[in-house]
């Protein structure tokens, strides 16, 4: 099958067959069914009257509403959202996304290994088969992980185009919609492929640096939209949920007898596939694949206590990466036999017992119509200094009956003074009102005391965290657009010319792939 077209309906194909669980019998009961439904629903609704980006969800909670979004990335509720806005239902919106997202990963990991001349249509099926792919879609139910996938080849294809623009411009956007898809993974991302495929171009090429650093500056700016709120208002949000025990990346190190890894046993056996896989490949991606393959199992001794990292949860959240380096990896090199059937064989323990909880999650029927009705958004995202003991440990699921009877509306009408509470959860864009007089308001759930009788007002004010973000974000878009239109990036004219298509052979290659140009290794 030699057309493009032809290769992306086979990656098309390739998707829905992998969907067709979910596409006969809707999403199953995975780990974040909930989460999804209650995002999807809303953002799709939101979308559809007008607003593309609700920050604010407010049927969350049974009506108290959820500033999830000034928190949570939005890129892969864009898709969902935009899907439910246009007719399809909530659940079927949710599935078409993890496929559309799917085929995406596929045709960008094509793209990648045609770059490199390396069997780019088995590896892009490969990779969208792969183990953690799998798991991530039926047994974590992770939409906002899923959408990283299809732009890690793009980061690394940027970085293998330094310094042409295009590589430049194609860093600069795959790196800024990681940022704006899942903050985890973009974090793993800078550290363990970014980081190590930019040190090792620039042991032949250092006119790589300065494209690089200005396409990840640019990529923050263009972020910044989130960024900016995400991280200045985290104190209004009970983000305590998001560190217990169960969330430590020191409570799935592998070298802990009582880690949870051993729980999901398919975890140790997806790291040491990939290193297997890749034992005779070219460097640099035999030393990605074993370097995280290993912190993938928490077994680099108090890696995970870095300060940064130790906001990534789950260390086995850098399989994503694995995958992608040992494929490409894989594609350059065969392993020896007795490697490859090793790998064999812990591939086929990883997809069985992925495969037996998949079943277990379609067994348990998802009650859809409860979700539609209370919308529980995650506990995170409740505001600072709701009582704990009302949320359940075992699904963070909260108890909302005392607050069923408060008003809900943007107007209140007050019949005698005293202390007043609404139907909603307290934040900082909700503003008490009489008159044009701002009274004094608390949480968290919004009350106040109103000195007179009378009409009071709930607005909704525009933070400076928005105005500030959204402000260097359109700089930055600015700045990248000037740099597009430009025929050449002023800056970069001086650095030699390079494309790596330019120093590969069309061929497969088993070996080495160096550059006809610098010599160094690709």
């Amino acid at each position: 099958m030699n057309s493009i077209y032809g290769r992306l309906a086979l990656i098309g194909l390739m998707a829905i067959l992998i969907m067709l669980p979910n596409l006969l019998w809707g999403p199953g009961d995975t780990d974040d069914v909930r989460y999804s439904f209650v995002w999807a629903e809303q953002f799709g609704k939101a979308m559809a009257a007008g607003n593309l980006y609700p920050r604010w969800l407010p049927d969350s909670f049974q009506g108290l509403g959820s500033p999830s979004f000034y928190f949570y990335p939005p890129a892969s509720y864009w898709l969902a959202g935009g899907l439910k806005a246009i007719g399809l239902s909530t659940q079927l919106a949710i599935t078409a996304s993890f496929t559309i997202l799917l085929a995406l990963s596929g045709a960008t990991m094509h793209a990648w290994l045609a770059d490199r001349g390396t069997r780019p249509m088995l590896g892009a099926l490969l990779y969208m088969a792969a183990p953690y792919h799998l798991m991530d879609i039926y047994v974590r139910g992770a939409l906002a992980e899923t959408a990283a996938f299809p732009l890690l080849p793009l980061v690394a294809l940027g970085i293998a185009r330094l310094p042409r623009r295009n590589g430049f411009i194609l860093l600069c956007l795959s790196f800024a919609g990681l940022l704006i898809t899942h903050l985890p993974m973009a974090l793993l991302t800078g550290l363990f492929l970014v980081l190590p495929l930019l040190v090792w171009r620039l042991r032949t090429d250092r006119t790589v640096l300065l494209p690089a650093a200005l396409a990840g500056a640019l990529a923050f700016g263009l972020a910044a939209f989130y960024l900016v709120p995400a991280l200045t208002l985290q104190r209004y949000a009970s983000t305590q949920w998001l560190w217990g025990p169960y969330h430590q990346p020191s409570s799935w190190s592998a070298l802990s007898p009582h880690s949870l890894i051993y729980q999901f046993p398919a975890f140790l056996a997806v790291a040491p596939v990939a290193m297997l896989i890749a034992s005779r490949a070219q460097q640099p991606w035999r030393l990605i694949t074993w370097v995280t393959g290993l912190a993938s199992l928490g077994l680099i001794p108090f890696l995970w206590d870095l300060p940064l990292l130790g906001q990534v949860q789950f260390p086995w959240r850098l399989l994503a990466i694995v995958e992608f380096a040992a494929i490409t990896a894989f594609m350059s090199a065969r392993p020896q036999p007795w490697a490859a059937r090793l790998a064999a064989i812990l591939a086929v323990f990883a997809y069985g017992h992925w495969t037996q909880r998949t079943v277990d999650s379609f067994s348990r029927p998802v009650d859809f119509p409860a979700l539609a009705r209370d919308l529980p958004d995650a506990a995170e995202y409740l505001p600072t200094g709701f009582d704990g003991k009302l949320i359940r440990t075992t699904d963070r699921m909260m108890d909302l009956r005392q607050w069923q009877g408060l008003p809900r509306s943007d107007v209140v009408t007050v019949k005698r003074p005293g202390p007043v509470t609404v139907g909603r959860a307290a934040f900082p864009i909700w503003q008490v009102e009489r008159e044009g007089v701002t009274i004094p308001s608390a949480g968290p759930i919004l009350h106040f005391v109103a000195p007179t009788p009378g009409t009071y007002r709930i607005e909704r004010v525009r933070l400076w965290q928005e105005k500030v973000g959204a402000t260097i974000s359109l700089i930055a878009l600015l700045g990248l657009a000037l740099l597009i239109l430009r025929r050449r990036i002023s800056h970069l004219s001086k650095f030699p010319s390079y494309s790596p298509s330019q120093a590969l052979s069309d061929r497969p290659s088993f070996g080495r792939l160096r550059s006809r140009i610098t010599g160094g290794d690709l």
